[in-house]
């Protein structure tokens, strides 16, 4: 038997009629070549945006009839007769919406835009005159326990483990050649609605792939793969036809938007190949994610940059030799349920760098966790940072090129710099001003400088 075609979809790949068009093309491909297919699909662009405002607000109804319009505006632009789906989501979300103020009634109203972007994806592909079923994530995803069941992380950030599931193969076979299904979306120990977070569908595509046993996952989105850069600020980006897992997932920790690192993760737990392609260009390179190989290179293969990072100057005159300083400050940290990106420490200053984009961390919550540390050191909070990253394997031969910034570093502070332990990065703290220079500058000096057309 053939095996199992796993295709994500990102929101900008689901928003249109033309996009579900391609979407068509491409399950049509796959069928050609004898393969059962999965789709798994994000909600429509802007619609969780649009979830979570309406999670917040007073008044429910121009929200509510705002995200009717957006989905019977396709709807009637890909010549959808049918609206019961319709009808069935707006009625599912009204009861979550009557769910008590909390993360379960958060998690149940974002959950409902994968809902009604798969039950419209079911209903095109069955028009473009495919055997279809729709299937619901939950059935096979299950998130882990945590320690706090009630926790926020554990209703909207919560983990699966990928692992084979012999006989989810041989049951969705038997359901029709073409399944759909929601990214983002798994069941709680408890039976609930659960979320994977931020790029959650990514990771549903890879969770699905590893229970399948699929051998490779492709990632469609609107853009052509992975760069050495960022290709809307860097003109000499060059696309990354291949990279290992690990590269990979250090460029996505760095700010690589395009794919979720904890996708990666479980991709290279179930020996997975991850390939990310651009929507109406079937016939692209993109850029493959697998095990390493020596193609992947030994030298530095991207320059990223990471916004929206907060840094913590903790002041102590005997840092390391006060038993227990560094388990208070990290005690702080774990109290507001909040991760550590990158630390430094040295005799009197331990310096501590938190993503604000994987983090709760809006103005109040970086005050309350400042005011907390102030208790037991004398703390500078630094709240606009970047951190610029270098990756690629050896990257310890990156250190000779950071001479180019050495203008850069004569008018600019550097906050940390730190090589990570696997050698596969970098990372240099900065001021957000001037962080786009620094980046240009190491691109350019660590990274051939051939013009790429985006």
């Amino acid at each position: 038997m053939k095996p199992w075609a796993v295709m994500k979809f990102g929101g900008t790949s689901v928003a249109g009629a033309p996009q579900w068009r391609a979407i068509a093309a491409a399950v049509a491909e796959r069928r050609a070549q004898g393969q059962p297919v999965l789709v798994v699909c994000s909600a429509l662009a802007g619609v969780t945006d649009l979830l979570s405002e309406l999670a917040q607000a007073e008044t429910t109804a121009p929200l509510l009839g705002a995200l009717e319009q957006r989905h019977e505006a396709l709807a009637q632009a890909l010549g959808l007769d049918d609206r019961r789906w319709l009808a069935q989501g707006l009625a599912q979300l009204q009861a979550a919406l009557a769910l008590a103020p909390g993360p379960e009634r958060e998690a149940a109203i974002l959950a409902q835009g994968e809902w009604f972007s798969t039950q419209l994806g079911r209903a095109a592909l069955a028009a473009a005159g495919e055997t279809v079923s729709w299937v619901d994530a939950r059935e096979v995803l299950c998130a882990e326990p945590e320690p706090d069941p009630n926790s926020k992380r554990a209703w909207l950030a919560a983990r699966c483990v990928a692992q084979p599931m012999p006989e989810l193969d041989a049951r969705w076979r038997s359901l029709a050649p073409v399944l759909i299904t929601q990214g983002f979306v798994l069941r709680r120990p408890d039976g609930g609605t659960a979320l994977l977070g931020r790029g959650g569908s990514d990771t549903s595509a890879a969770l699905f792939g590893a229970s399948l046993q699929a051998p490779c996952v492709d990632i469609w989105t609107d853009v052509r793969g992975l760069y050495s850069a960022d290709p809307r600020t860097e003109p000499h980006a060059q696309l990354l036809p291949c990279l290992g897992w690990d590269e990979a997932l250090e460029m996505a920790a760095s700010g690589a938007r395009v794919i979720h690192g904890r996708s990666i993760r479980a991709a290279a737990a179930a020996g997975l190949t991850l390939w990310i392609r651009k929507l109406g260009e079937p016939d692209g390179q993109g850029t493959r994610i697998a095990a390493p190989t020596e193609a992947t290179g030994q030298a530095p293969r991207a320059v990223m940059l990471q916004p929206d990072m907060a840094v913590l100057l903790l002041r102590n005159l005997d840092t390391r030799q006060q038993v227990g300083f560094l388990a208070a400050v990290f005690a702080a940290i774990a109290e507001r349920g909040l991760s550590v990106d990158q630390v430094a420490t040295s005799e009197t200053t331990t310096t501590l760098a938190l993503n604000r984009m994987s983090n709760p961390l809006d103005e109040a919550a970086l005050a309350d966790l400042a005011q907390a540390l102030s208790t037991i050191c004398e703390v500078q909070l630094m709240a606009d940072c970047c951190c610029v990253s270098v990756v690629g394997r050896a990257a310890r031969t990156a250190l000779s090129g950071l001479q180019a910034a050495e203008v850069f570093f004569q008018q600019h502070a550097l906050h940390m710099m730190s090589q990570s332990a696997n050698d596969l990065s970098i990372s240099l703290l900065v001021d957000r001003a001037g962080a786009q220079d620094l980046a240009r500058l190491l691109h350019k000096a660590l990274v051939a400088p051939e013009p790429t057309h985006v």
